[in-house]
């Protein structure tokens, strides 16, 4: 387990990782976030949007209304193609600009009611992706697999916040 990934039986990964597992993990990520897949992946649900408004519309369930500029750093992206996104969601009818509470200047940008539809949509694609990924696994399997990976995920987020820079009042 863990052992050099060319002796393994599996072809070398572009990095040449000392770890199978970053290597999977960066073969896995770089699969999962490719505009391809998620437009692909959305579609299977009926969704047909582009990869920055799935992308977008995610953030927004997921985090709630945002100022545009949330949305661009969230997006690894600039305030002008933050922008274009927006207004493509918005005039698709997934998304709208109220005004934000604190601050009259700003605005948010909120999911409507197709917009939550929508990012449900993606979440049973999702579901039936894992579903399609783990066939043939017996159920003990999916468990100590899912069981590894949250305790992955919770060092993660745990390691992630350790490393961003402290905020002053």
């Amino acid at each position: 387990m863990g052992g050099d990934h060319e002796t393994a039986g599996r072809p070398p990964h572009s990095g040449d990782y000392r770890s199978d597992l970053i290597a999977s993990l960066t073969r896995i990520l770089g699969e999962w976030t490719a505009p391809e897949f998620l437009t692909a992946v959305a579609a299977r649900g009926g969704v047909h949007l582009d990869a920055a408004a799935i992308v977008t519309v995610t953030v927004l369930a997921n985090h709630g209304p945002q100022r545009p500029s949330a949305l661009a750093a969230h997006l690894v992206t600039g305030a002008s193609n933050a922008s274009k996104i927006i207004r493509r969601l918005t005039e698709a009818g997934f998304a709208v600009r109220e005004p934000d509470p604190e601050d009259a200047r700003a605005q948010l940008i909120t999911l409507t009611e197709a917009g939550r539809k929508v990012a449900a949509s993606f979440v049973c694609a999702g579901d039936g992706l894992v579903d399609e990924l783990l066939e043939g696994w017996c159920a003990s399997d999916r468990e100590v697999f899912t069981d590894l990976l949250q305790r992955f995920e919770k060092a993660t987020v745990a390691l992630a916040a350790g490393l961003r820079p402290a905020t002053t009042p």
